[in-house]
């Protein structure tokens, strides 16, 4: 097992690099969706890319419908490096932290390209968990609601100081010249209230400018939108490449992901899932972010 004591990695097959970005998302979909085409890009010049992805993402769902996410990631990522599908592109070590043990995965043939899953429960679009985890979410451990969280699949349980303690352990290894974050300056959605950015996005955003701040950690900080985003006019179409490269990043992804729409014009012509009232926004505006990237300024 690789360890990770005194604020750093330890471990052998994965790259052990410095510089390049740290992205970290909610959601296992985030990255693809709101910080995309600037990932392609950092992996297309063989930076050091880690995403660190707070939650599983399920909308409530449970079971192994998580897992069925981690995957579509990974062949997100392996796609945008142009590695080959096959059973195996990837492979795993566990970090240890103190008595957290996380799960970090990396590309065989590019292993600067890594995934840290965290695999706290999806809090919902306000925060106010699910019951399949028995309504824990990281808006309730930020507003010390609760004193602590346990990850899905039971392996730990984080306080919001060692999830914090985590965050800063990973930029300090890493040393990333951009900290590529979600919207940290859109308000933290309350109870009941469903038109803001989802509440996952907005903590998991703030626990990294919280640590950066306190830590007084170097690196730019780069915020992306969320959910408002969909405001905004959109900054890609079918004529620039960037468009395809990210639209066929995400359908990768959504093979994995039952409640996706499986094709651009499906996802416009109405996808059972996305014409829901009820469909969070992740789900229900595919074709907006598809179309979208946008800082926070």
């Amino acid at each position: 097992m690789a360890a990770l004591e005194d604020g750093a990695l330890s471990h052998s097959e994965p790259s052990n690099c410095t510089g390049g970005s740290v992205y970290f998302s909610a959601h296992p979909v985030d990255s693809l969706l709101y910080q995309n085409p600037d990932l392609f890009h950092d992996i297309y010049v063989y930076k050091c890319v880690t995403t660190v992805v707070f939650t599983t993402g399920d909308r409530g769902v449970g079971g192994n419908f998580s897992e069925s996410l981690e995957r579509g990631l990974e062949a997100a990522y392996a796609h945008m490096a142009s590695v080959p599908a096959n059973e195996t592109p990837w492979a795993e070590t566990s970090l240890q932290f103190s008595r957290n043990s996380v799960m970090l995965r990396f590309l065989r043939d590019v292993p600067s390209i890594q995934i840290v899953y965290l695999r706290l429960p999806d809090g919902g679009s306000d925060g106010t968990g699910h019951e399949s985890s028995g309504g824990d979410s990281l808006k309730k451990l930020y507003n010390n609601d609760v004193k602590s969280i346990d990850t899905t699949d039971g392996s730990t349980f984080y306080t919001l100081d060692s999830l914090k303690d985590l965050i800063a352990a990973v930029l300090k290894q890493r040393a990333p010249l951009n900290i590529r974050v979600l919207d940290f300056k859109r308000s933290i959605p309350e109870d009941d209230e469903f038109d803001g950015d989802h509440a996952d996005h907005a903590i998991s955003a703030r626990l990294v400018a919280d640590v950066v701040e306190q830590n007084k950690i170097e690196g730019e900080v780069l915020g992306y939108a969320g959910s408002f985003m969909r405001k905004l006019d959109p900054t890609l179409n079918d004529t620039i490449p960037d468009f395809a490269i990210k639209s066929d990043a995400f359908f990768q992804y959504a093979k994995h992901d039952k409640h996706m729409c499986q094709t651009y014009d499906g996802c416009i012509n109405g996808h059972p899932e996305t014409t829901s009232e009820d469909a969070p926004d992740d789900v229900r505006y595919v074709a907006t972010w598809l179309e979208r990237e946008y800082y926070v300024s």
